[in-house]
């Protein structure tokens, strides 16, 4: 989407996050988008100032979650060719077997921790 609030109305969660690989990381997804524009409704006098504070700080954040789940070519969603096919199909299969731990690199914790947040308590 080209903007994730429009009047009185901002997107969170599947809203803006979507497609990303798990189900886990569409729910951290969610709860850093809420998080981050609680601290920014909380910081800024103005609802539409908040909402473009919100979106500068985790847009990059959640586009680079989700070009995780694409694998720069959308061949774990929509596989094109038997090579992506037996790519994806290998993933759901560790992932039954063995959850997500020891299947993705380090780039993938990298870009999970990429945005510091706010204390979401004090908001």
């Amino acid at each position: 989407m080209p903007r994730w609030s429009k009047g009185h109305v901002a997107l969170v969660g599947d809203g803006c996050v979507c497609p990303v690989f798990s189900v886990r990381t569409r729910l951290q997804l969610a709860l850093v988008s809420a998080c981050v524009l609680a601290g920014e409704l909380a910081a800024h006098g103005r609802r539409e100032n908040a909402f473009v504070a919100y979106e500068r700080l985790t847009r990059s954040f959640v586009e680079a979650n989700q070009a995780l789940a694409t694998d720069g070519s959308g061949a774990l969603f929509l596989p094109k060719t038997q090579k992506d096919i037996q790519k994806r199909d290998h993933i759901i299969a560790e992932i039954a077997r063995n959850g997500t731990s020891g299947i993705f690199d380090d780039t993938n914790a990298r870009v999970h921790n990429a945005l510091p947040l706010p204390d979401c308590k004090s908001v």
